[in-house]
């Protein structure tokens, strides 16, 4: 049974007894082949179709592979044929005779292709609303008209003040949706998405130019047009071309943009739109007992219940408890204004989804007075009546692949696209939230705050390591991992903790409406399941759900460390717990009683809130520890690791950096392969290749190198990869031999290790800024209680950092007054790396 898209071959060898025969036959599967070997056969054979007249197939090639047994052709009598069903007539494409066999025969094997080409089947589920072209806002006179025509259409409005938000709401997106329609079309699937509107529409014309040429049949009108053709072929060629290089230089430099701000996430969507490659996320699943599930429908109908499941979540067993409201924080209650209106729409990442309203972010940017125009009576409406529109509490589920086996529905996250017009809202909220909010929660805590990142907690907990290791003083450290923490929160716990934390009422009021018989559907292969409630957990995608969860945790963190001394001494008064990046947290502690105790309550208060500690992901790292006794939880063991990575980087509880630098060169190596046809290309100046290669190759190699204790043998390799990266790019293949001092000046490119002593110190300049209570300012002078081994001391990151301060000539102190003036600390950078590369 042939399977639709597969091409087969059937090979069938013709057959006769002798030449007296009237025709050779044979039949396999419902298809008939005649050899004609004689002229008087073609009798025989005009007898045989007359018994099945409208059934015979014959197949056109070339006559010179048509010929039959002795060199018979079409002319004399010897041309294959093949006949058929009436439902093979679409899928027979091509007969011919294979000369090549010797088989000590006259006779030829006849070969027929056919290709199945079967209905597909129609499935009736609800796809998402289409996307809209918008692209074409690019273009001054395209934007312009979408600026006119939304203008007009609003202007065109009778909005009334009685009228209901939803009605409000749902007049204004038809002005959106109406305009995107007869503006921006809809969006269609493009090979080569760099192509403008211009291109493409040569591209038509060409087109059309060729079924010119085709159709008629005077021979002067025909070169005419021939050469109207290929003058308008090389037109769109070079306009092509143009398009792929300000497409190419747009995107590298919003990958510089993401590399200045470590947004190493945004520099791995631009690699993969680069490098063309788009993973699918429709891949067989299976259901609970472990079966696959083969079906689309069956599929879709797993993935409602799989998710359904995950986003309600049964209400925790012992409720926390909150004491009253502390003093309320001093938060502006007004109705957003118009300014802040305006700011939130400008602060909209373009090239991001629309939600169930279809609405994209770029419509609303197009014209951003207007658009402000527009959403501030609704959103003044909202304020005062405490509801907002139907659609803002709609989302779609996209979902997104994890760590593990991708057939198991458990190894997949989900993120959800929300209405673009209810985030200006959200955004507006968040901006007065964020800075007084700010004040409340712990110093331990890093996560989406501001003058905060990932390096800090990074370099923090390799300090504390490799001082811990040279004063011989004991480390537990516990990496908690908790099970789907922003979907498992319990929302009546979040109500709580917002009042609790001193949030104004009519924030709170607002925030459960958007909650509030919150609906979703999951996208998958193209359509829509079910529409099902969701009942725990934080939004994903909405602008607020990053604040809220931080209010869980720092809860939960405060409960647990609340009068407690189990963590590691960090001042004279002052005991250091944890270290926290949002749900990734690592406890430490000296003593492995205390970090058995600690886990234990965390778990404890977690649970009171809806989050569950996943046991099976949870890790503990002994430094210094003569302790061989398990922490356990739930009567389960915690796994023991020597190396764990903590925000992106490994970290060793040998100390060093050997493992994560190893990791980072392999990571860079397979993003630059990913990118070798950006490489390969000609129409890519050196230029823009050198600048896609250090935002998309040498971010990835680099991340975390500001906390890096960099050896003569890691720096080799490090340069090494680098060296051989650009020799790629430039196209300098074996035999042919540049200096590495040449390679750097004709690409423009530092040594490696001075980059890194630059990023180090650009970090450590931006440290010493901080006020004095930060932990990781704390840090670069911590020293544990204990004693150094007999002999020399192990070189450590922070040693290295005070022999480079030490010649320098300068001193700590000096260097906390030197860096309030960024200027000052630029030139006492580039002059410490320089004397370094004198050295060297």
């Amino acid at each position: 049974m042939l399977s639709s898209g597969l091409e087969a071959r059937y090979n069938f060898l013709s057959r006769t007894v002798n030449q007296n025969v009237t025709y050779g036959q044979l039949t396999v599967a419902g298809l008939t082949v005649f050899a004609l070997h004689l002229s008087t056969e073609m009798r025989a054979l005009q007898q045989k179709r007359q018994s099945c007249p409208r059934r015979r197939i014959t197949a056109s090639h070339q006559r010179y592979f048509n010929a039959g047994p002795c060199g018979l052709t079409e002319v004399n009598g010897g041309q294959p044929s093949v006949s058929a069903g009436r439902k093979w007539r679409r899928s027979l494409h091509d007969v011919r005779v294979k000369r090549g066999a010797d088989a000590a025969s006259d006779h030829q094997l006849v070969v027929a292709t056919l290709k199945t080409k079967l209905k597909v089947y129609r499935d009736k589920a609800d796809r998402p609303s289409f996307k809209f072209n918008v692209n074409c806002l690019k273009e001054k006179v395209k934007a312009e008209e979408f600026r006119v025509e939304v203008k007009n259409k609003f202007e065109m409005l009778a909005l009334l003040p009685e009228d209901a938000v939803d009605q409000h709401w749902q007049q204004l997106r038809e002005v959106w949706k109406t305009a995107c329609s007869t503006v921006l079309g809809k969006k269609t699937r493009k090979h080569k998405e760099w192509l403008t509107t211009g291109t493409w529409s040569l591209i038509t014309e060409r087109k059309v130019l060729k079924d010119k040429i085709n159709a008629t049949q005077d021979v002067e009108q025909k070169r005419e047009l021939q050469t109207s053709y290929w003058d308008l072929n090389r037109q769109g060629k070079k306009r092509a071309r143009q398009d792929k290089r300000t497409f190419i230089e747009e995107l590298t430099t919003e990958a510089e943009t993401a590399a200045g701000q470590r947004n190493m996430k945004r520099l791995y969507d631009i690699t993969r739109t680069l490098s063309g490659k788009k993973n699918s996320s429709n891949r067989p699943i299976k259901d609970k007992e472990g079966n696959t599930i083969p079906g689309e429908e069956d599929q879709r109908r797993r993935w409602a219940e799989h998710f359904k499941e995950t986003l309600n979540r049964p209400a925790p067993s012992t409720p926390v408890d909150i004491p009253s409201q502390t003093e309320p924080l001093s938060i502006n209650t007004n109705a957003p204004s118009k300014a802040e209106i305006t700011n939130a729409i400008k602060s909209l990442k373009s090239g991001k989804a629309a939600g169930p309203d279809g609405i994209p972010p770029e419509a609303l940017k197009a014209d951003i007075q207007t658009s402000t125009e527009m959403l501030h009576p609704l959103l003044n409406k909202i304020w005062e009546q405490e509801c907002v529109p139907e659609d803002w509490k709609k989302g779609y589920l996209v979902k997104l692949p994890k760590k593990g086996d991708l057939s198991s529905c458990n190894n997949w996250r989900g993120i959800m696209l929300l209405s673009i017009p209810g985030k200006v809202l959200t955004r507006i909220m968040l901006e007065r939230l964020k800075t007084a909010l700010d004040k409340k929660l712990r110093e331990e805590q890093a996560g989406f705050r501001q003058e905060r990142s990932c390096t800090d907690q990074i370099a923090t907990l390799r300090i504390i390591i490799e001082q811990s290791l040279e004063w011989q003083s004991p480390l537990y450290t516990v990496f908690v991992d908790f099970q789907k923490a922003f979907d498992s929160v319990d929302r009546e716990t979040i109500w709580k903790l917002m009042h609790y934390y001193g949030i104004p009422t009519k924030f709170i009021t607002i925030i459960q409406t958007l909650y509030e018989d919150a609906t979703c559907q999951v996208i998958h292969d193209g359509k829509l399941t079910e529409s099902f409630n969701v009942q725990t957990g934080v939004r994903q995608g909405c602008l607020l759900s990053p604040t809220i969860f931080l209010i869980v945790i720092d809860w939960v963190m405060r409960q647990a460390t609340k009068n407690q001394r189990t963590g590691i001494q960090w001042t004279l008064m002052r005991q250091l717990e944890d270290l926290d990046f949002a749900d990734d947290i690592s406890l430490l502690s000296h003593k492995l009683d205390d970090a058995q105790k600690k886990l234990c309550r965390v778990a404890e208060e977690a649970e009171k809130t809806g989050l569950q500690i996943n046991i099976s992901k949870t890790e503990v790292m002994r430094v210094n520890s003569k302790q061989q006794n398990p922490i356990r939880l739930h009567e389960e063991d915690i796994k023991e690791a020597n190396k764990f990575t903590y925000l992106g980087s490994i970290v060793n509880k040998d100390g060093g950096s050997d493992e994560d630098i190893k990791c980072r060169i392999n990571k860079a190596r397979q993003a630059f392969i990913t990118l070798r046809q950006i490489w390969k290309s000609k129409t890519l100046s050196i230029h823009n290749k050198l600048r896609i290669f250090n935002t998309n190759v040498k971010s990835v190699l680099l991340y975390g190198s500001e906390t890096w204790r960099v050896t003569k043998t890691n720096s080799k390799k490090i340069q090494g990869f680098t060296n051989r990266c650009l020799r790629n790019i430039l196209g300098v293949h074996w035999p042919e031999v540049i200096s590495n001092e040449e390679l750097w000046e004709r690409t423009r490119q530092t040594p490696v290790e001075t980059e890194i002593m630059k990023r180090k110190w650009g970090w450590i300049g931006h440290t010493l800024r901080k006020p004095a209570s930060n932990i990781t300012r704390q840090a670069l002078d911590w020293n544990p209680q204990g004693k150094r081994k007999v002999g020399r001391p192990k070189q450590s990151w922070r040693r290295s950092v005070e022999e480079e301060v030490k010649a320098s000539g300068t001193t700590w102190a000096e260097l906390g007054r030197t860096c309030q003036n960024r200027v000052r600390w630029r030139s006492f950078v580039e002059a410490l790396c320089s004397s370094r590369n004198h050295e060297a």
